[in-house]
């Protein structure tokens, strides 16, 4: 939906089913949230059927899982002309299935046709009309047993297993350290080394260790900074020179962390975590009473807010880097974990998100809390810039070629914030319809509005973009310091 004369900028594809899938998400959070009675014929969530025990009864829907098409024994004997068996492996990207689940290609276009209203019959009809294949009615009700065992459904046995999952989340203190083991190693020095190592890569700033004590925090210059939140391996050096920064010029025992909230189940603007953070470093500790009159700022619930942070890893992945940063700088440093949502819904409303209520009152209190603040403080924004290819629900394949003008539109942004001009970086993304899915929006424009007349310039310290050419898509990142 970009303009027309906007000549090196992408295609914006909206899809329209992710407005409604949210709106069904938050219903289930609501009913799931609520103290209702256990028993799974009382519930009455919109979205939770009991399971079929007839072929004529709804089946209930496929949750939204990650599909990925697999090999299973690659080790065929190719001589005798045996062919690698291909399964479409189910995984839960909320971590509510013990296991992941293996199904025929065929198994899961069937499952696909799950929709919460279809019956057994009314599935292998559809299933018939679209593949030209017949399936007895007996074979989908089978599937569905499988998949509500698996917990692949939403179904009851799903609902119970998430409304104690919920509860039992809510009551923890400490948030787990949910992308250890995956994005990072469950081992300490293992976790530790990987990210010593993002300094001394061949695009990082400088080893650790050539790092003199006497250059560590030598002042407190360094009020904010934009960091990434891609997967650690992929971007560590922009990681890394952003954290360099910080560890020369920065004194700050208070980390206000600002990121994206890219699972939460309602259109809020802000989700105020109030739990300490675990890693495979330890725990960092938050700083409860800030968080708790941020939380009370923001115009989401508590629980609702709480639960954002459950899978997130923005918060998570800065977590780490600071317990890293503050080992080498013989610190202690706690944090305020903060996930930004989307300004979509502004955006398409032609409406200013400067002067919405939400954004007001939380950069007022915000800023009072900077104000009053009795320790050194930095707001840490944990964002990545353009999101652009079929992943992102483009309709153009990303090449070597179409990350320049991707990299041009960056760097329009870019130069904005190092103006700190908070209008101009909305009106860019405004213009442009963010037609790139940026999603450093909200974060960068909450930590320049409650910093206003603190800082005095930004700087671009790294670039960098990350090229998938499975999906022929792309996702470009950096990392920015900004001084008083």
């Amino acid at each position: 939906m970009s303009k027309a004369d906007d000549k090196d900028e992408l295609p914006d594809d909206v899809d329209e089913a992710q407005a409604a899938d949210a709106e069904e998400a938050a219903e289930l959070s609501s009913s799931l949230l609520d103290d209702d009675d256990e028993d799974a014929e009382q519930s009455d969530s919109i979205n939770v059927i009991p399971t079929a025990t007839t072929l004529d009864e709804p089946i209930p829907a496929l949750r939204e899982v990650r599909a990925q098409l697999v090999n299973v024994n690659e080790s065929s004997d190719k001589e005798k002309g045996d062919e690698p068996e291909t399964v479409v492996l189910l995984e839960d990207p909320e971590g509510l299935a013990p296991k992941a689940a293996a199904l025929s290609p065929w198994a899961f276009k069937l499952a696909t046709l799950f929709d919460g209203q279809r019956s057994a019959k009314d599935a292998v009809k559809e299933f018939e009309a679209r593949y030209g294949q017949g399936v007895p009615a007996e074979q989908a009700l089978s599937l569905q047993n499988e998949l509500d065992k698996a917990m692949f459904l939403y179904s009851r046995r799903f609902e119970r297993a998430l409304k104690r999952h919920i509860r039992g989340y809510l009551d923890k203190e400490v948030r787990a350290a949910v992308h250890a083991g995956t994005s990072y190693a469950t081992d300490p020095e293992a976790a530790r080394e990987t990210v010593r190592g993002f300094f001394s890569s061949p695009d990082g700033p400088g080893s650790l260790d050539d790092l003199a004590e006497g250059e560590i925090g030598k002042t407190h210059e360094v009020l904010a900074a934009m960091l990434p939140h891609i997967e650690l391996t992929q971007g560590g050096a922009t990681y890394a020179h952003g954290y360099y920064e910080l560890l020369k010029k920065s004194q700050a025992e208070v980390f206000f962390i600002l990121g994206v909230a890219h699972q939460a189940l309602s259109d809020g603007l802000y989700y105020v975590s109030t739990k300490d953070f675990a890693t495979s470093l330890g725990v960092l500790k938050t700083n409860k009473p800030i968080a708790r009159r941020l939380q009370t700022a923001a115009s989401v619930e508590g629980p609702v807010a709480e639960l954002a942070h459950r899978t997130e890893h923005s918060v998570e992945f800065q977590a780490l880097l600071l317990q890293v940063m503050a080992e080498k700088a013989k610190r202690d440093v706690e944090i305020v974990p903060v996930l930004c949502g989307s300004l979509e819904q502004y955006i398409l409303q032609k409406v200013d998100p400067l002067q919405a209520p939400e954004f007001v009152v939380f950069t007022e209190r915000l800023r009072k809390e900077l104000d009053n603040c009795k320790k050194k403080w930095c707001v840490l924004c944990s964002v990545d810039m353009s999101h652009v290819g079929p992943e992102f629900n483009h309709s153009t394949m990303i090449d070597e070629k179409l990350l320049l003008p991707v990299e041009r539109g960056d760097r329009r942004l870019l130069k904005k914030l190092e103006e700190l001009d908070l209008e101009g970086f909305y009106n860019e993304i405004f213009r442009t319809e963010n037609s790139r899915h940026v999603d450093a929006v909200l974060a960068m424009m909450t930590m320049l509005k409650a910093t206003e007349g603190l800082l005095k310039k930004g700087k671009l310290l790294h670039y960098d973009q990350l090229l998938k050419n499975g999906s022929h898509s792309a996702v470009s990142f950096a990392s920015m310091a900004f001084t008083k």
